[in-house]
């Protein structure tokens, strides 16, 4: 059964003088506006984030209420890496306060007052947006990557490729009928066709599609069972992300190749040279890289020493990002004692994210 998500009409954006039709419209790949004139209940600008959300919402709306949650644990989840959040509202300090206040760390991300709606006019009325909650998601060069309901799977699929510039809505359409013959190909086990498609797509930009090129491999391994061409890929790519310096592709090829549950043969010491890579490339300070190097040495039964990898990521990791490190902390410990490995616990996922199907709806709304 589709998740229905609901937005509600905003009665004060309702206020603002209406678009022009012949006035240019704000959209996805248009720089974004300044948000300079808020009013700042919690937080305050960041002048170095990576990715910047402009949610709007209020605090009579329903559907803004269900949708915090999940914005504040994104928020959580990456705000060491970059990630800034700004929720605005045209409504009153003496509203919004205690609202804020009530919900304490479930609401961590800044909170700002827009009096005048002029950032409202700026986004909202600029796009042609009448329902809230809607988020605006900023990338790394200051340009719309989405606009619409946080609720949508895509929402949060934009905010994570972007903390790590990979994504890119234009350049993803126009991959995908190769990624749909590449696939195509794979049933019928043609896979020098789906490897040529797969490769016409990486060659778009190895560092948007570097998944496509981990997917190729994944391929080659379990279907067309390729174990030495598999192999002998991943290691090309293992020295091409590494002389990339590409966090993100060496941790996730190291991950997969460790513990991702869609391999069906894992090659642990690649992975360790892919993660010790990794550390090398990564900041000094970036707890990830220590994390994805304790998850390798916990896939190699080197207990003790994800631990010790792990307790340093813990360290690193900003205050409010700490909990996120620990639970996966206490297993290592465990199966260090028990000598035998445990269950890792994962991060639990959102139920309006599981369902991909899910589908915003706009629902009459009367006087708040």
């Amino acid at each position: 059964m589709r998740n229905i998500l609901f937005t509600c009409t905003a009665l004060t954006l309702l206020a603002l003088a209406p678009i022009p039709q012949d006035a240019p419209k704000l959209a996805v790949g248009d720089q974004a506006p300044s948000v300079d004139g808020l009013e700042f209940v919690q937080g305050e600008l960041v002048s170095d984030s990576k990715v910047r959300v402009v949610e709007f919402w209020a605090t009579w709306c329903g559907p803004c209420k269900t949708s915090i949650p999940h914005i504040n644990e994104l928020y959580q989840a990456q705000s060491a890496n970059g990630l800034e959040v700004i929720g605005v509202t045209t409504e009153t300090r003496t509203k919004v306060e205690p609202f804020v206040r009530q919900r304490g760390s479930q609401m961590s991300y800044t909170v700002a007052l827009d009096p005048e709606k002029k950032i409202s006019a700026a986004f909202m009325e600029a796009a042609g947006q009448n329902g809230i909650p809607c988020a605006f998601v900023i990338g790394q060069n200051r340009k719309i990557v989405f606009i619409g309901h946080p609720m949508d799977p895509e929402f949060t699929k934009a905010v994570k490729l972007s903390m790590t510039g990979r994504y890119d809505p234009k350049l993803l359409k126009q991959a995908a009928p190769s990624l749909e013959a590449a696939r195509n190909a794979i049933k019928s086990k043609n896979f020098k066709d789906a490897y040529r498609r797969f490769d016409e797509v990486v060659a778009l930009d190895p560092v948007i599609f570097s998944d496509i090129s981990i997917e190729k491999y994944r391929v080659m391994l379990n279907d067309e069972k390729n174990e030495t061409g598999a192999k002998n890929y991943a290691a090309e790519m293992a020295k091409a992300f590494a002389d990339a310096g590409d966090i993100t592709a060496l941790r996730d090829l190291a991950l997969t190749l460790s513990s991702d549950p869609q391999v069906s043969v894992y090659d642990n010491d690649l992975a360790l040279v892919v993660a010790e890579a990794m550390v090398k490339s990564a900041s000094s300070t970036d707890p990830n890289a220590n994390a994805t190097l304790a998850s390798v040495y916990y896939a190699r039964g080197e207990f003790a020493k994800a631990v010790s990898a792990q307790k340093k990521a813990m360290r690193l990791a900003i205050p409010n990002a700490k909990v996120l490190y620990k639970p996966t902390l206490d297993a290592y410990e465990l199966a260090v004692k028990r000598g035998t490995k445990v269950a890792v616990p994962v991060a639990s996922v959102p139920q309006e994210q599981a369902k991909p199907d899910a589908v915003p709806q706009t629902v009459p709304v009367g006087t708040p």
